[in-house]
């Protein structure tokens, strides 16, 4: 019995308290010949005027303490968002970075693999004819090399910023 009671209670304070927040929406608008209107309800044959529900329950001062926490709340998600942005850019970066370190590291593998095979091309000649052929052999490695190294993107296109440049 006692428990019918306490949620018959509960049942009719809900009600009651659904009741008073509905009662509370006022809506305001602008007719067509320029005359602002207070209702309970949203006009129904004027679609082009702008409506505002006007909060009835809160006081001005309540409203106003909302509506800073409300700033503040997108001030703090402006925050997020940019620290966010600034490690995207950063990670960005460090990739780019790493992969034109990879990319030296594959040139040099390339330019002493090349430059081992000058030294085996002229392992069996004689010397006084070695030497002229596998400086010269030294030479072109240096020149593909200086080439490849050359061709190493030195901007990345991590920010808008970047992206324009590019263009």
């Amino acid at each position: 019995m006692i428990l019918m009671k306490k949620l018959l209670l509960t049942a009719v304070a809900a009600t009651v308290a659904l009741a008073a927040a509905e009662a509370a929406q006022v809506f305001s608008w602008v007719d067509g010949n320029g005359v602002t209107h207070y209702s309970q309800h949203p006009p129904r044959e004027d679609a082009s005027a702008q409506v505002n529900m006007i909060d009835t329950v809160f006081s001005p001062n309540e409203l106003l303490a909302i509506q800073k926490i409300k700033e503040e709340k997108k001030k703090l998600a402006e925050k997020k968002n940019a620290k966010n942005e600034e490690e995207l850019i950063r990670g960005c970066k460090d990739l780019h970075n790493e992969k034109i370190r990879y990319y030296r590291r594959k040139i040099e593998d390339t330019y002493i693999a090349n430059l081992n095979k000058c030294d085996m091309s002229v392992q069996s000649m004689k010397q006084s004819q070695a030497r002229p052929k596998k400086e010269k052999c030294y030479a072109e490695a240096l020149k593909v090399k200086m080439a490849d190294i050359s061709q190493l993107p030195t901007e990345d296109d991590c920010t808008p910023e970047d992206k324009k440049k590019k263009k």
